[in-house]
């Protein structure tokens, strides 16, 4: 069994970010000005190592130091492509691949093929009509697009970017000996192109690899957005070759009942290992691989409700009551999952730092390295 991490590259200086928000804005910004919505609410989170810039190869050596110890085999990169070219990549390239002989650690990107839009409103979102309406916010409006997701050409341009930049990369991440390329949202693929169309672009994909040397690709697609989860028969249909969450908790929280009272950690954890798995494992005979979340909690996202008093009103809800104890168990409950289940075998984690989400398994000044250290123990027993 191997074990993947998702790094979302957003705590660092960005090209894109010093044209958004100003000149050397990070989402530590809006993590450190979090404040509680309720009493008993843990914000705002505060890392523990501090607020290290992830363009730094010392950031990653450190990293690398904490997941290898607590059995992390493999980084995968959240990836973005707008206006012709790669963002916050930054911390890939100048980061993680600065880091000496890459000490043991192995890395993935996910082609992160979403919309890009001034998305906090904490940080000073700019209210618009129209468009993202599965997000919109009703007290702000919807989200101003600043990039659209990578369509014609731009498809074909950013995915082979990827395998001709990466995947011939001694330290990259490969399954059963070819790479591993995550895929974000196979449904704007398939809108676009067409079931078919989309069977021929990783057809071509592949073809690609292999002039270039590679023993072809894997494709794992992420089944995470609500476009995704509603068309999941035809994104299994066009060629992946495995799937599975990004942030399992958000899912099982989703499919709680709505109240005013706030959905617990054990709670969606339970959703998620009793239903959603073992609904979403049976869809196909493809390889599925459980993911597993430390939280979640964006809150640090957003404006602080009018209504206090009602959470059912509220635009986002956050899950509470995270404890090193649920997630580790978590952790068992998904390796035992995959040994009864044929394929490669991996474990996959949401995530490393999405600290203003509230997954992250970095440590922070409330819980310690208490979640490290309960996938190590999960992981090691």
């Amino acid at each position: 069994m191997e074990v993947g991490c998702y790094v979302f590259p957003h705590y660092h200086r960005s090209a894109l970010n010093d044209v958004l928000y100003g000149p050397g804005w990070t989402e530590y910004v809006l993590l450190r000005g979090a404040r509680p919505w309720f009493e008993g609410h843990p914000q705002p989170r505060t890392p523990l190592l501090g607020e290290l810039d992830e363009r730094e190869p010392s950031t990653w050596h450190r990293y690398i130091q904490l997941a290898r110890a607590a059995g992390i085999d493999v980084f995968i990169f959240d990836w973005y492509w707008y206006g012709g070219g790669p963002v916050l990549h930054e911390a890939l390239e100048e980061g993680l691949l600065g880091v000496g002989d890459g000490g043991g650690m192995r890395f993935a990107v996910m082609w992160t093929n979403h919309p890009w839009a001034y998305w906090f409103p904490t940080a000073g979102a700019r209210a618009s009509q129209g468009w993202l309406g599965e997000w919109e916010d009703g007290e702000l409006g919807a989200y101003e697009l600043v990039y659209d997701a990578p369509h014609g050409v731009e498809i074909w341009r950013s995915l082979s970017y990827i395998l001709s930049r990466y995947c011939g990369h001694p330290w990259y991440w490969r399954v059963e000996g070819r790479p591993v390329v995550g895929l974000w949202d196979v449904s704007l693929l398939v809108g676009e192109l067409g079931l078919e169309g989309t069977r021929r672009l990783l057809e071509g994909l592949r073809e690609l690899a292999l002039r270039l040397g590679l023993p072809g690709i894997h494709f794992h697609a992420v089944c995470q957005e609500p476009g995704v989860l509603r068309a999941l028969g035809e994104v299994l249909a066009v060629g992946v070759d495995s799937y599975g969450l990004y942030n399992s908790v958000a899912v099982g929280a989703s499919r709680l009942p709505i109240s005013d009272n706030l959905p617990r950690y054990e709670d969606a954890v339970r959703e998620v290992v009793e239903r959603v798995w073992p609904k979403q494992a049976g869809l196909s005979a493809l390889p599925y691989w459980p993911c597993v979340s430390p939280g979640c909690d964006d809150t640090p996202r957003h404006l602080l409700p009018r209504d206090l008093e009602h959470p059912r009103s509220w635009r986002t809800r956050p899950v509470v009551g995270e404890t090193p104890e649920v997630f580790e168990g978590f952790v068992r409950a998904g390796v035992e999952f995959l040994q009864g289940r044929g394929g490669p075998k991996v474990l996959l984690i949401g995530s490393w730092n999405e600290w203003t989400e509230g997954h992250y398994l970095l440590p922070d000044t409330r819980l310690g390295f208490g979640m490290l250290r309960a996938l190590q123990r999960a992981l090691t027993s």
